[in-house]
């Protein structure tokens, strides 16, 4: 009996010792230093972004770009798309000022032409009175929040602004000189150091002038501008 006595606590002695064994195993797990080290490396603290630098630099450089712009909306006997000239001073990559000059060339719609050709109603033709727009001049401001880069044609890596619009300013009319405002959105393409190109959707207002008095004009800009960066 004594002897089986002896046996068990050695037993329990042999058990304890080997659980004191495992949690120190587990317990250098946490405690070795080198294996710490490592791991807090692969983790790090700073934050990598993908899209990284811009490759195009405008920091205090003047852009010039011909434009041609198609306008829809406006006046419902009248076609006008427009010829022009933008000069940008960019601020810094997030912001630009600029000026903007516009010449406009008109044509009669279909529904302008019918008033003229059709003498069914009247007896005679009828000339809509149409304050048709002659030119104009703008200023601008554009602010850059949204860039990125891309890949053309395995050519080469080119970077984009996605950016926003406003100007104010003046419009020839036929009636005379009115104020005129802008706002929209459009897509700022940097091919080189030196080439752009712009694709811009915008909403302009101006008041009309017509023998039923000032009517407000409503419409919409749709415009591709090729630049060149000083």
């Amino acid at each position: 009996m004594k002897a089986y006595f002896v046996i068990c606590c050695m037993i329990i002695v042999s058990l304890q010792a080997t659980a004191d064994e495992l949690m120190k195993d587990f317990d250098s797990l946490g405690g070795n230093d080198v294996l710490l080290e490592k791991t807090q490396a692969l983790q790090g603290k700073s934050t990598t972004y993908v899209v990284q630098n811009r490759i195009v630099n405008r920091r205090g450089r003047v852009e010039l770009s011909p434009e041609y712009s198609n306008v829809l909306g406006g006046d419902p006997y009248t076609a006008t798309s427009q010829w022009g000239l933008n000069a940008h001073l960019h601020l810094n990559p997030r912001w630009s000022v600029g000026v903007k000059y516009s010449h406009m060339v008109n044509s009669l719609k279909a529904e302008g032409e019918n008033l003229i050709s059709d003498t069914s109603i009247l007896g005679r033709a009828y000339i809509p009175d149409i304050d048709y727009p002659i030119s104009q001049t703008m200023a601008l401001v554009n602010w850059y929040p949204i860039y990125g880069k891309m890949n053309i044609l395995d050519a080469g890596i080119s970077h984009f602004d996605v950016y926003l619009v406003l100007g104010n300013g003046q419009i020839e009319l036929k009636s005379g000189r009115t104020s005129t405002w802008t706002g929209g959105a459009g897509v700022g393409l940097w091919i080189s150091q030196h080439l752009a190109t712009r694709l811009e959707l915008r909403y302009q207002s101006y008041e009309a002038q017509n023998y039923q008095g000032k009517q407000k004009m409503d419409l919409t800009v749709a415009s591709v501008q090729t630049g060149y960066l000083f």
